[in-house]
């Protein structure tokens, strides 16, 4: 099962649009979080917003995980050892108040277990390989603390 999160802050319709489409072509379970959009999906199960222990069950419970690029969701998919692709929100696009998420994707692609997709092939081309995707144990993870310290960084305004 792959399992899709668009947060709880935004909606991210263009993402469950994408997802919408690859469930319909491809023989695998799809549930997705949803949350406020317009857009409602016809070929994978949802829900708008899910409690935490829901959310961190399907995270678990996943093959794969597709997110918008937010650092709590690759924290999450990483405690569970879940592989996560994220794409980022475009502010051109109308889809958040800045471009931050695009720009922290070459940071987060680097990170074991994070992939990074901008376009809906880049999505399809993972998923087409999510077989081989891995995520390390924490215990393996020797990135974590630059996580840490790049969370910290963001927050604090520190971040160049």
């Amino acid at each position: 099962m792959i399992f899709v999160a668009v947060g709880t802050q935004f909606s991210f319709d263009r993402l469950i649009q994408y997802m919408d489409e690859w469930a319909e072509a491809n023989d695998e379970a799809v549930f997705a979080q949803i949350g406020d959009g317009d857009y409602e999906p016809k070929h994978m199960k949802w829900e708008r917003f899910l409690d935490g222990d829901q959310y961190n069950g399907y995270i678990k419970d996943s093959t794969a995980f597709v997110s918008h690029a937010g650092m709590g969701n690759i924290i999450s998919s990483r405690q569970h050892q879940t592989p996560i692709i994220v794409i980022n929100r475009q502010f051109e696009l109308g889809e958040h108040r800045n471009n931050h998420q695009a720009d922290g994707l070459l940071w987060m692609g680097k990170l074991p277990g994070v992939y990074t997709a901008t376009t809906q092939e880049d999505l399809f081309a993972h998923l087409s390989k999510r077989e081989s995707l891995d995520c390390p144990a924490e215990s393996e993870n020797h990135k974590r603390e630059q996580l840490v310290t790049f969370l910290g960084d963001y927050i604090d305004g520190t971040l160049s």
